[in-house]
C-alpha cells in the first residue's frame, strides 16, 4: 500500500503534520473500526516501530516524544499501532512504559495473562512427554473454579520399550499468581495406573496399581484462550509388591480455554 493518501502531500507542504482526525483513521484499510482503537501520546524519547510482531521483522519507522499513535490490538508481547503520519507497524510492549491518555493519565498495555479466565472456564489440554523413559503423550479436560484454583480429568498412553502404561487420574490445581506472564502451579491428585508388560515369550497379566500423584509446572498465556505448559510430576504407585514405585514424568503442552 502507498505510504501517501491523497491530500497528504499537500499538508505536508503547507503546515507541520498533525495527527489524523477520526474520519482520516476510517478510511485507512488496515483499521476499519478505529472505534476500538485507543488514542496515546508518547512520553518515551521514541519507539521502534517494526513491519511485523517480532525482532526478526525490519524496524521502518521511528515515533518520537509527543507523537500520537492508536494502539489497535495486541499479539502476545507485541502492540499493532497506527502513527499520526499513517502508519503501521507492530511495537513491543515494553516500549509503551510511557503512553498517556487524552487527559494526560499513564495508560498501561497488560501483558498476556489469566485475565478474562479467571473463573467459570473449561479448558482442554495436548501435552507429549518422558514417563519414566517411555514416550507419553496426555489429554486434559479441565475447569477453572477460580482464578487460583482449577481441576482436571487427565488420561496419558505411554509406550516403552518393556511395558505400556496408561494412566487415568483425577487432579487439583493450584496456581498461586494467576496475573504472572510465566505462572508456576502445583498439582495434587489420584488415580489409576495400568501396565501391559510387552511378553513375547512368557505370557504376563496386566497390572493394575492405585497412583498418587504431586507435581510441579509452569503456564505462559499467550492469549487469552491459549496457554503453553510445563510440568514434571511425580507418580507414587501403590502396588502389591513388597515395594511401591515412584514413576517421574516431563511433558510439555498447551491449554485452550473453551
Amino acid at each position: 500500500m502507498a505510504e501517501d493518501t491523497a491530500g497528504q502531500g499537500s499538508v505536508e507542504e503547507s503546515v507541520p503534520v498533525e495527527p489524523e482526525t477520526d474520519s482520516d483513521i476510517t478510511n485507512y484499510s488496515e483499521n476499519p473500526d478505529p472505534a476500538d482503537a485507543e488514542l496515546v501520546t508518547l512520553g518515551n524519547t521514541f519507539i521502534n516501530i517494526y513491519r511485523g510482531p517480532g525482532r526478526g521483522y525490519p524496524i521502518f519507522y521511528v515515533a518520537e516524544y509527543g507523537e500520537k499513535i492508536w494502539l489497535l490490538k495486541r499479539r502476545t508481547d507485541w502492540v499493532k499501532v497506527l502513527t499520526s503520519r499513517n502508519k503501521t507497524g507492530w511495537v513491543r510492549v515494553d516500549e509503551l512504559r510511557e503512553i498517556y491518555g487524552e487527559n494526560g493519565e499513564l495508560v498501561r498495555v497488560p501483558l498476556p495473562d489469566f485475565n478474562g479466565v479467571d473463573d467459570g472456564y473449561f479448558y482442554l489440554g495436548l501435552h507429549y512427554g518422558d514417563f519414566a523413559g517411555a514416550n507419553s503423550l496426555g489429554v486434559n479436560l479441565g475447569y477453572q473454579f477460580t482464578a487460583n484454583l482449577s481441576t482436571e480429568l487427565r488420561a496419558t498412553q505411554a509406550v516403552g520399550e518393556f511395558s505400556d502404561s496408561q494412566v487415568y487420574q483425577v487432579a487439583l490445581v493450584h496456581q498461586p499468581f494467576p496475573r504472572w506472564k510465566v505462572s508456576p502451579y502445583f498439582v495434587l491428585g489420584a488415580g489409576v495406573n495400568i501396565t501391559s508388560p510387552n511378553a513375547t515369550i512368557v505370557a504376563t497379566e496386566d497390572r493394575q496399581d492405585t497412583v498418587m500423584l504431586t507435581g510441579l509446572g509452569l503456564r505462559t498465556y499467550l492469549s487469552r484462550r491459549f496457554a503453553v505448559r510445563a510440568e514434571y510430576t511425580n507418580h507414587y504407585l501403590l502396588t502389591t509388591r513388597e515395594n511401591n514405585q515412584e514413576i517421574v514424568e516431563w511433558k510439555l503442552g498447551f491449554d485452550v480455554y473453551l
